[in-house]
């Protein structure tokens, strides 16, 4: 008798722990057209660096007077102190986590060639604010520790 209710309570006990160990099935949901379009029209226009920064160091005078121009296109120029400087720029929305996990941050890939100081922007960036006056962009790799802070003309 022991035999068989042990017996018994193994398997009540198996079929609890496989009943209950599911995977999330959560995929990836794309970003719509709409949220990706409103993005684009909230960037679209003339803004200036309000603030750049690599770890303690503030280089934001190295864009003073520099006027970027972000088209709806995903062209970007850079206009101010003698020069014009041609690039793209991509927006991408957060999106859900695969399997339940965190969501994919924001990112805004800038590209403007490899004219100094405009090199220094080129990359893809974490997104950390976004309105439609204020850009706020973070370095991924936080021991660079780098933000740059555009504001709309």
């Amino acid at each position: 008798m022991k035999k068989g209710s042990s017996l018994f309570v193994l398997i009540l006990f198996s079929s609890f722990l496989f009943t209950n160990c599911s995977k999330k099935n959560s995929t990836a949901t794309p970003p719509s057209a709409d949220t990706t379009a409103t993005s684009q029209a909230i960037i679209s226009g003339n803004w200036i660096i309000s603030s750049y920064k690599q770890r303690t160091e503030d280089k934001t005078s190295l864009f003073a007077n520099v006027v970027f121009t972000f088209s709806a296109n995903g062209s970007l120029t850079a206009d101010g102190n003698g020069k014009t400087v041609t690039g793209t720029w991509s927006f991408s929305p957060s999106s859900v986590g695969y399997y339940g996990g965190p969501p994919t941050k924001a990112s805004f890939t800038l590209n403007l060639g490899t004219s100094t100081p405009f090199k220094n922007l080129n990359r893809t960036w974490n997104n950390d604010s976004l309105s439609k006056n204020f850009i706020s962009l973070l370095n991924p790799e936080p021991l660079d520790s780098e933000f740059v802070h555009f504001s709309k003309l």
